[in-house]
């Protein structure tokens, strides 16, 4: 119960008031039917016997306000402290996209030669969402973060964790689908992490939902990174989150959804007809326009993140997409508001203990008398 600025625990001790009317007519009624102050030798001899006489309702006052004193320190007030806390208690799973539009860059072909003629690399959507990730898992404090990675199929890579440290190195090692496929095998010949022949969103979100489920913690969330739309797997992703939304309240799994790179202008690196990449005479990759656009689906990706409670972030480019994960760690990792109490009574309890000693002080010396 919240009253004038304070909390108290207890208020079913302002029950108590009822007493002080009851009281207070006690004292008028005293005064109806007459009181005899006996003053001391000390007042009688100084002629102050007179103006003892007219405050003899002191010692009955300092009785009401003590009892009203106490009555506040029995509901036991306490100041509250309200912190925001970062991320206490969540379990995060990150599922994140390899598939191979994932090596694209998505800068205007004026970037990309100013780029490449100071002699520096692009980055691709890949490794913009990598390096931002990383900086998130390393922010955290007191949440248990975990990794899926997909593409044609979608793997856990690193469980439930607190050792932020080894899953910011797991990331670090991560090697993307760079069209180095075996022609008779498929396989990667680049030792990709996964296949990028696809983008298997529903099953990352299965075996994203299915680490965090079981979790004990107060909050669990999906944090869903793409720049595509669902192609291949086996899991329908909308099916998930039907799922998760009939969910109990204390069972919710909310799902943030990223779609990263932009539909402008869009890079990829160039591959001979062996997918080897081509480079120049200082190593500097060659890019090509993509001969067709990649696929994308906003409409699916809102549609998981509305229905688990989550939210949709459309991220065009690195700076887009730093943005939008500190606007997720504002929204969900402090929006939480811990509220640390401290009680007061004790000062209440002491005021109440001096009144009744003055009371008592007076009654037994200058305010002495008989009703």
């Amino acid at each position: 119960m919240n009253l004038f600025g304070l909390w108290f625990e207890t208020p079913w001790a302002f029950v108590g008031l009822v007493l002080l009317p009851w009281l207070v007519h006690h004292v008028l009624d005293k005064r109806r039917h007459g009181r005899v102050p006996i003053p001391n030798r000390a007042a009688l001899s100084s002629n102050q016997g007179g103006f003892v006489a007219y405050l003899w309702w002191l010692p009955d006052l300092l009785r009401v306000l003590a009892l009203t004193v106490l009555i506040l320190a029995a509901a036991r007030p306490q100041t509250e402290d309200r912190q925001v806390v970062t991320g206490e208690g969540v379990d995060i799973m990150l599922a994140l996209d390899m598939s191979i539009s994932m090596n694209a860059v998505d800068l205007t072909e004026d970037e990309l030669l100013a780029s490449l003629g100071e002699g520096e690399r692009p980055r691709n959507r890949f490794e913009i969402a990598r390096d931002t990730l990383q900086e998130f898992t390393t922010s955290r404090s007191q949440d248990r973060i975990g990794l899926v990675v997909f593409g044609r199929e979608a793997w856990l890579k690193y469980p439930l964790t607190l050792d932020y440290a080894r899953l910011a190195t797991t990331l670090d090692e991560l090697i993307l689908d760079g069209f180095y496929q075996d022609r008779e095998t498929g396989k990667c010949l680049n030792g990709c992490t996964i296949s990028g022949a696809g983008t298997a969103i529903g099953d990352a979100l299965g075996r994203a939902y299915n680490r965090v489920r079981r979790s004990k913690a107060s909050s669990r969330v999906i944090v869903l990174v793409t720049d595509g739309k669902q192609e291949g797997g086996s899991l329908d992703g909308a099916a998930i989150a039907r799922h998760i939304s009939n969910l109990p309240a204390d069972e919710a799994v909310r799902v943030y959804t990223f779609l990263v790179g932009s539909q402008e202008q869009t890079w990829l690196p160039d591959v001979d007809r062996w997918g080897r990449p081509i480079t120049d005479a200082e190593g500097m990759p060659a890019y090509r326009e993509p001969p067709r656009a990649y696929p994308i689906d906003p409409a699916f990706l809102e549609e998981i993140a509305t229905l688990t409670g989550g939210k949709f972030y459309r991220s065009y480019d690195a700076e887009d997409f730093a943005d939008d994960v500190e606007d997720l760690e504002r929204t969900v990792f402090k929006s939480r508001i811990h509220v640390a109490r401290s009680d007061v009574f004790q000062p209440l309890a002491l005021l109440a203990l001096f009144l009744l000693l003055g009371e008592w002080t007076l009654r037994v010396t200058r305010w002495r008398g008989l009703v």
